[in-house]
């Protein structure tokens, strides 16, 4: 085993339970093939640590959140997972010594706080200053618990794209011709950048020739929309200017056929 893996004896049981199992073992189902007594809670932060040595993707089988071995990343693709102590210092320091989720500040409120990457290692996210910041101890666990509901390779496939536009289109083509609820394309859409109408960004896209159907659904005590992508083309290499230009040249049409319906209303 290379030197660069920085893993404890429960580390190695969990690679050797997940390697036994190829089809995948949720975290309970890990926990019982750890021949130790008194393991500790956030076993799945342990099973996070090994991601960037190893190919391990997370995925809902029917109500089982599962976690399934695929083979040793090539040791050009290492990345040590460890913050240093100068880039945590200068996250900190960046951040005003206050959690980015709910504003509490160590000083004033008492609070612990951790140097989190914004996008999980396990979606492809880097250990660099742009993807890290501050978050308490509560909100960095329950940033972790709702990322966990999510599809690991379906996100790392989306949050590839810089651009909003991208992101939801993408994702919506990794989902074709089947019903994504409201809830995470939005999370999708302001996940780098906050959109105050991220369902127009949506529409923007049909400016490309894309189909996209919506309707709505009663969930759990709610009505939520869904959109479906029904016809895909390629998009623009900057969709989120494109769709500028094509508001910006609509604006104009719709102007100077104003102008030539008033001219004809003079004559």
């Amino acid at each position: 085993m290379a030197k660069k893996k920085p893993f404890s004896q429960i580390h190695y049981y969990i690679l050797d339970a997940l390697q036994n199992n190829p089809e995948g073992l949720d975290i309970e189902e890990i926990r019982e093939q750890i021949p130790l007594d008194n393991i500790q809670q956030h076993l799945d932060r342990r099973v996070r640590d090994l991601y960037p040595y190893y190919i391990i993707i997370g995925k809902w089988q029917g109500k089982r959140y599962i976690y399934q071995y695929i083979g040793e990343r090539p040791e050009s693709e290492w990345e040590d997972k460890k913050i240093s102590k100068t880039l945590r210092a200068q996250i900190l320091t960046r951040d005003g010594r206050r959690c980015q989720m709910c504003g509490k500040t160590v000083t004033e409120d008492n609070i612990k706080l951790h140097v989190d990457h914004k996008i999980p290692r396990s979606w492809g996210g880097k250990t660099e200053e742009s993807n890290l910041w501050a978050l308490c101890s509560t909100c960095n666990e329950g940033k972790k618990n709702y990322f966990s509901s999510f599809d690991t390779e379906l996100m790392k496939k989306v949050m590839t794209y810089e651009s909003v536009h991208d992101r939801i289109a993408y994702l919506l083509r990794q989902k074709f011709n089947e019903w994504v609820d409201c809830d995470l394309i939005e999370f999708v859409a302001n996940f780098n950048d906050y959109q105050t109408d991220w369902r127009k960004r949506l529409r923007e896209l049909r400016y490309f020739g894309l189909t996209i159907e919506s309707t709505r659904k009663r969930a759990e005590k709610r009505s939520k929309s869904y959109y479906k992508l029904t016809n895909w083309v390629d998009l623009p290499d900057d969709s989120s200017k494109a769709a500028r230009e094509y508001e910006r040249n609509r604006a104009k049409r719709n102007k100077l056929k104003k102008s030539k319906k008033n001219q004809t209303s003079e004559d």
